[in-house]
């Protein structure tokens, strides 16, 4: 028989914190049967019942100090009563504070689902899923490999270049038209040696290092690549292209596969968006030559979530902590994008 089986079978649960307990029950059906994230704020607000999120646990504390107590206690008096007597006892308080006692794992998870919850209704973000014209949530691994390998901005990790967290959505333009989107972390690790005095012996220092980005489905192939972090590109994008603006040339490197390509693609407005865009953003950005997406790769936290962030105690405050959730990095960068490759 498991052990969390076990612990939940003699586990024992007083009337307070039964109290909690329907409540945390209450928030999941909340975030389940919402369909906006004002839904949720709605349903918190009258709450009408008992308040509380956090479990009435000073009676366990109390019991395991008592047993502790009995135990010393119980020694210094072992000559007078038997100590296995008082070690009993001591041991009995104890086990009745482990089965009284309540973690806030359960509060903390639903807070957690209820964020992420608020997230994907307010941005329209679904987590851990490819956008739905290219792919389902099975073949998710597939998809991400088969991007990874369009372009040449995952390989900077010589041990381990990973994608840990990925959102699809959906955005519209100035002129109404649909892009699929997906959002990603880009997690890679670096390994390197380092040699000491002796040279037969070394060691291995990693770094780990993340970048956030997005690859945007559904725009013009136009096969070139810009950057303000870096003057060069792998292949195809080898071919350099110089503006008359010598500004842009000095702040942003831009290439592509092919010279008439490039001509046809930097136009002076095109130029100007790039300006504007790498004003506001660091990193590298790649349309791609042959398929209709682009692709880019910054520094900035994109999945950051601002939020005045308090000890959630009771549901008035986790209704003013969901309230106030905003993610201002992806809503400046939706913005300055959408104005790229508008």
């Amino acid at each position: 028989m498991p052990i969390e089986t076990v612990q939940r079978f003699i586990h024992v649960t007083t009337r307070k914190n039964q109290l909690v307990m329907r409540n945390i029950d209450r928030l999941w059906l909340i975030g389940q049967q919402a369909t906006t994230d004002q839904d949720i704020l709605d349903a918190l607000h009258p709450w009408k019942d008992h308040k509380d999120l956090y479990f009435y646990n000073n009676l366990p504390r109390l019991l395991f100090v008592c047993g502790v107590l009995t135990c010393l206690f119980g020694w210094l008096i072992h000559h007078y009563i038997p100590f296995f007597l008082s070690f009993m006892g001591g041991l009995g308080c104890c086990f009745l504070a482990y089965l009284t006692y309540e973690s806030r794992q359960p509060i903390d998870d639903v807070i957690a689902f209820l964020e992420e919850r608020i997230m994907y209704l307010r941005y329209e973000l679904n987590f851990n899923t490819a956008p739905a014209h290219i792919g389902s949530t099975a073949s998710s691994l597939l998809v991400i490999s088969k991007l990874r390998q369009s372009f040449p901005l995952f390989t900077q990790g010589n041990k381990a270049n990973d994608f840990v967290q990925f959102a699809s959505t959906l955005w519209l333009d100035e002129h109404d038209r649909q892009h699929q989107v997906m959002l990603f972390q880009y997690h890679y690790v670096n390994e390197v040696a380092i040699h000491g005095i002796d040279t037969e012996k070394h060691k291995l220092i990693e770094t780990h290092k993340d970048q956030w980005g997005v690859f945007v489905f559904q725009i013009e192939a136009q096969g070139f690549a810009a950057s303000n972090k870096h003057d060069d590109f792998p292949a195809p994008y080898t071919k350099r292209w110089r503006s008359s603006d010598i500004g842009v040339n000095q702040k942003i490197y831009i290439a592509g596969y092919d010279e008439h390509q490039l001509a046809r693609s930097i136009s002076p407005s095109m130029t100007l968006k790039l300006s504007d865009f790498f004003q506001q953003f660091s990193g590298d950005i790649i349309y791609h030559f042959q398929e209709n997406m682009l692709c880019f790769c910054g520094d900035r936290d994109l999945f950051k979530i601002s939020a005045q962030k308090k000890d959630i105690r009771d549901i008035s405050t986790l209704r003013g902590h969901l309230r106030t959730l905003r993610m201002p990095e992806y809503e400046k960068f939706r913005q300055s994008m959408l104005n790229l490759i508008a």
